[in-house]
């Protein structure tokens, strides 16, 4: 379940950023900003608020805890606009990282496939 932030009670009022921890391994938020840094120098982009790093971590904690890009954006000192497009764009890197139907389906072993041919 998400909480909107702006409530009468909260309306115009400061968010607080706090450390937390993200329960995924280290390795995984490296793996994904490595594809992230991949994908800056082959589109040859500008400086960034955030680095690959922490947009890496910010899509994490989107995908992982549900929080929302007000909440993303006041943790990471960015707007909120902006914590969507580094969510928007590091996604468009996994998705094209990811495999095909025909890759995942062929690297499942000769037990699964011919299962899948058998009536």
């Amino acid at each position: 379940m998400v909480i909107s932030l702006i409530t009468p009670a909260t309306e115009g009022a400061l968010l607080v950023p706090y450390p937390a921890t993200l329960d995924v391994p280290h390795e995984l938020v490296e793996h994904v900003a490595w594809l992230l840094h991949e994908h800056r120098l082959a589109r040859n982009t500008r400086w960034r608020k955030l680095g690959c790093f922490k947009q890496a971590l910010l899509t994490l904690v989107h995908l992982r805890k549900n929080e929302t890009f007000s909440q993303l954006g006041a943790g990471s000192g960015i707007s909120q606009a902006t914590a969507w497009r580094y969510v928007d764009e590091t996604l468009g890197v996994l998705a094209g990282w990811a495999p095909g139907l025909y890759e995942a389906l062929t690297g499942l072993g000769e037990a699964t496939t011919s299962s899948l041919t058998e009536p």
